[in-house]
Formats: structure tokens, sequence, C-alpha cells
């Protein structure tokens, strides 16, 4: 198993979000993500996952903070509309899910579910 560099999560959002200085508010909430990608990670795994799980964790502190953007509000004074910017939800689930699906390989199943059902 490898560690999700912090790091290389960060440099990474910051190219998604287009973060000026590098992301450094996003720290905790790229941490969170990288942390919630290694819990996931499967036995064995080689220095070839690093790379489709930091974009996984990337992208998934990129979805979340979409989506803390597009919980706050608008604001106007006079001619001047201030309105939460960047990537809509939708877009950035999909860039979540493609992501997801690139370090599949790497990740164990925790969706699948087995169950007998009775007639």
């Amino acid at each position: 198993m490898i560690t999700v560099d912090e790091s290389d999560v960060r440099a990474r959002f910051a190219r998604m979000f287009g973060a000026d200085g590098g992301g450094e508010e996003y720290e905790t909430v790229c941490a969170d993500a990288a942390a919630e990608i290694e819990r996931g990670e499967r036995e064995g795994c080689g220095p070839e996952s690093s790379g489709p799980l930091a974009e996984a964790a990337a992208s998934l502190a990129f979805y979340r903070a979409v989506l803390a953007h597009a919980c706050g509000g608008s604001f106007e004074a006079g001619g001047v509309k201030i309105a939460p910017g960047g990537a809509e939800v939708a877009s950035a689930r999909r860039l979540w899910r493609e992501s997801l699906s690139a370090a599949a390989p790497y990740l164990a199943d925790t969706c699948f579910l087995f169950r007998r059902t009775s007639v």
C-alpha cells in the first residue's frame, strides 16, 4: 500500500479549481479527501497507483469545494453582483466519477451488496 501524497492532491486540486496560491485555504478538504481515498486502497498497491489515487482525491476535494461554493448566496449592490462562481456541481460530480473509475483498480469494492431475498 502507498500513502496518498497530500501535496500532490493539493497541486491537482489547485489546477482544477483555478486557485492561484496553490489552494492553501483548501488544505483541510484536500487532506480529508486524501485520507478517505487512502482508506479505500486495496492491499498490495504499488507506486503505479499514486497518480490515479491522488487524482481521485483531488477531484473529490474539488467536488466538495464546488458544492460548498454552490451553497453560498449571491450579493448585489448597485451595479455590482457577486455570485458563487466556478464550475457547476454536475460537471464536478462527473469529474469525480471519472477519476474514481480510473482509480478503481487500486480501490477496494465497498459498494457491492449481496443479499438473499425471500419469496
